[in-house]
């Protein structure tokens, strides 16, 4: 059964080239969706009216003003590539309205696949953007309007081929694909192993994106039961199907592969969680892990045919990335002779666009490989040639059309340049958990638990799985909003640091600055997690800044007091609460826009670094930006140190009918609260008149707690608060509040944190 979505909004807001970037208009795209046919995008908007180039005015050409498409998925991850849907008229002043009309039939590629790629439970946003002083986009109204199709039922039935595994044995399921011709279906059997057999199993790993649910493909599965070969059909996701087609020999003996979707009983939890807690050693045990990209195109043939061949060519000098500037030209052949071509090549670069890299648990399979070789399509490519792409196309930089598709996410480069070191067979790395998880944000799962699972074996403090307690490892049958608050205390307790309460400011909904115009209630998750607890929506760049997170942050607002450790263990009984000691050194009364064009005088300047440091208000990392590497942006964001004062003045510009007043910026968030004790300070935008400022123990910032109200609006009376989120405080960041405590024999307070 088909049926139209639609959402429509009309607010006037403005958009410059340095504005945190917000989605004007949002779509939820109910769970029980199966395909989506077309959609339909309808703006009114204009840009500045002007502009200093005389090409092109009146037509969209030379527009530096336009609305791009992204689709976010349950996990708040990027579904697919950005695409762009409309440009403003050149240098126009009056509202014009367009309709945009996508197809899943699409003849360009790029669209088809946009719309195809949409699932149940993602959001569809449409984003004003603007780039180049000067430049703004004024929109005042928009419309999503989504033809889909319901999703068919789906079985969830156990297929009846599984016996129990034994799990004290390590025993694992082994998958042996039968031979056959690219149209043949595809026939396997089902065989039992175990990790420590000696000799070994020999077999490979498959790693790959599971794909759509509701696309289902089929497979013949022949089990030996009671000497008696039984066969029966199972199920698998199309993404699967072509996989197994695509990598199984055409003649000979049957492939042996450890493939997760199979050899797991996917509907037993328990199994799911020990296998979970296997997965390192089966991915490091195995020969190889066979990487499945998908169904490759012409661009991405010539793509990787271009990339082996320069490959070929490092590896017959001898040369490293960098090393052999000389012959430069010479090994990157055809792409250094010229400059063109080299743009061409790095706006078009298609391979890190696959949802393989986007996936939390390919970066376990990859990393625990000792060996790999990646499919796409017919086509193979070696995993250091793309760590080796990676690497090499920043150092050519980034445009406006590239940076949404050109690099890996970040974490990649992070993990693989990490200090990895082997014992007993497994690997770990330096890392501190905590880092790994942030950075992690910008992977996907289907399964959000799996943002914290599949991330443990990364972290020098969580890799020994034999030494984490039972409350942290692997288990599916706890809900979500446990997996991750049982985390968030058993890291506080591990650690002696309220750090993680920083980090939760990298979260959706948590951030120093709003990232929406408006709050869409149908956006919340219906298992809402504690409001202290580390969680897996977010992004990697909203870290940047955070007063509490870095490990060498100059604050010490609690001097030298730790978390109460006993009172945290003690609540593991009530894993939605968290118990903190401190004091409360004021209430907020008033909040307003932080004067950043005439900041507060001597005395402040940390308070205006802070500001700084997290609404980046001249964009000079992109922290509130869409890129996937900011650090590496420079180029694409086109701000130099030296043009620090050319770009103040233009974003002042931009908003010169409030700047002139405010003296701050209209496009971020109030921040620059006042109480009524006499202090100032800094809060991010969930902040309110009336919440509270803490001093918590162990913490190296100060915070912002607010009393829960019951349902009716009646304050609780058993004082459970909300956390806000951290804060900067004028004249408490390095221990005054701590003094003034002692002095004035001012008792700790216990704050129970929901």
């Amino acid at each position: 059964m088909s049926r139209i979505l639609q959402e429509k909004r009309n607010y006037e807001v403005e958009v410059a080239r340095w504005c945190p970037e917000k989605p004007y208009i949002e779509l939820l795209v109910p769970e029980d969706v199966q395909a989506v046919s077309q959609v339909v995008f309808r703006t009114d908007s204009h840009d500045q009216g002007y502009s200093g180039e005389a090409k092109g005015q009146g037509t969209y050409e030379f527009s530096y003003t336009w609305f791009v498409a992204n689709t976010i998925s349950p996990g708040g991850i990027a579904r697919s590539p950005r695409q762009v849907v409309q440009y403003n008229v050149h240098a126009s002043s009056t509202f014009k309205r367009h309709e945009v009309i996508w197809n899943a039939d699409s003849e360009s590629p790029s669209i088809r696949e946009w719309v195809r790629s949409i699932r149940g439970g993602d959001i569809i946003q449409l984003i004003p953007k603007a780039q180049w002083a000067g430049w703004i986009n004024f929109v005042r109204e928009a419309e999503i309007e989504v033809r889909c199709s319901d999703l068919s039922q789906v079985s969830t039935s156990v297929p009846p081929f599984y016996r129990h595994l034994d799990e004290s044995s390590s025993e694992i399921r082994l998958l042996s694909l039968d031979p056959g011709a690219p149209s043949d279906p595809v026939s396997c059997s089902l065989i039992y192993s175990r990790l420590g057999d000696h000799p070994p199993v020999q077999y490979e790993s498959l790693s790959y994106c599971w794909g759509n649910a509701g696309e289902k493909g089929e497979i013949t599965v022949k089990v030996l039961d009671d000497c008696v070969d039984l066969t029966y059909t199972m199920p698998v996701t199309l993404s699967l199907l072509s996989a197994l087609q695509a990598i199984r020999p055409l003649s000979g003996p049957a492939r042996v592969l450890w493939v997760d979707a199979i050899c797991i009983n996917q509907t037993d939890f328990d199994e799911r969680s020990s296998q979970v807690a296997m997965m390192r050693s089966i991915y490091r045990q195995a020969q190889r892990v066979v990487v499945w990209l998908g169904e490759g195109n012409d661009n991405s043939q010539r793509t990787i045919r271009l990339i082996n061949a320069i490959s070929d060519r490092y590896k017959k000098s001898g040369s490293s990335v960098g090393s052999d500037k000389d012959n430069l030209t010479l090994l990157h052949d055809p792409l250094l002779n010229d400059w063109n071509r080299v743009h061409s090549f790095i706006d078009d670069f298609p391979l890190f666009t696959f949802p393989w890299f986007r996936r939390t648990w390919v970066v376990q399979e990859i990393f625990n490989a000792r060996d790999s070789i990646f499919y796409c399509g017919s086509d193979i490519v070696e995993w250091e040639s793309l760590l080796r792409v990676n690497k090499c196309i920043p150092l050519r930089g980034l445009t406006m059309k590239s940076v949404t598709r050109a690099l890996m996410p970040p974490f990649f480069d992070k993990l693989f340049s990490s200090k990895i070191t082997e014992e007993k067979g497994t690997l770990s790395t330096n890392l501190e958990i905590l880092d790994v998880l942030v950075q992690g944000l910008e992977l996907d799962a289907t399964d959000p638990r799996d943002k914290l699972f599949a991330m443990l074996q990364f972290g020098y403090d969580t890799g020994n799985f034999d030494s984490l307690p039972s409350n942290i490892m692997p288990n599916y049958n706890r809900p979500t909003r446990e997996v991750f608050s049982l985390f968030t205390k058993w890291w506080i307790n591990e650690h002696r640091s309220l750090r993680i309460l920083s980090a939760i400011q990298a979260l959706e909904w948590r951030t120093w600055q709003e990232t929406r115009w408006e709050t869409p209630s149908s956006n919340y998750s219906s298992e809402e997690i504690p409001s202290w607890s580390w969680g897996y929506r977010g992004h990697s760049n909203w870290a940047i800044g955070l007063l509490g997170l870095p490990t060498d942050n100059p604050y010490r607002a609690s001097g030298d007091t730790l978390p109460d450790i006993q009172a945290v263990e003690q609540s593991s009984e009530f894993p939605l609460t968290l118990p903190l000691s401190g004091f409360r050194i004021g209430v907020i009364k008033e909040i307003k826009i932080y004067p950043y064009f005439q900041p507060p005088g001597p005395g402040y300047e940390d308070l205006h670094s802070a500001y700084v440091a997290n609404f980046d208000p001249l964009n000079l990392t992109g922290k509130w930006n869409y890129q996937l590497n900011s650090r590496v942006d420079e180029k694409y964001i086109g701000v130099k140190p030296s043009d620090i004062s050319y770009e103040s003045n233009g974003h002042f510009r931009a908003h010169a009918h409030s700047s002139s007043i405010s003296g701050g910026l209209e496009c971020r968030s109030k921040c620059f609260f006042s109480t009524h004790e006499g202090s100032v300070g800094l809060c991010p935008y969930s902040a309110r008149p009336g919440d509270l400022i803490v001093v918590l123990y162990g913490g190296n910032v100060t915070y912002v707690l607010r009393l829960r109200a019951r349902h009716g609006g009646e304050l609780d009376k058993h004082q459970e608060y909300e956390f806000v989120g951290e804060c900067y405080t004028q004249g408490y960041m390095n221990g005054e509040g701590i003094q003034e405590q002692e002095k004035k024999g001012m008792p700790a307070e216990v704050f129970i944190l929901k």
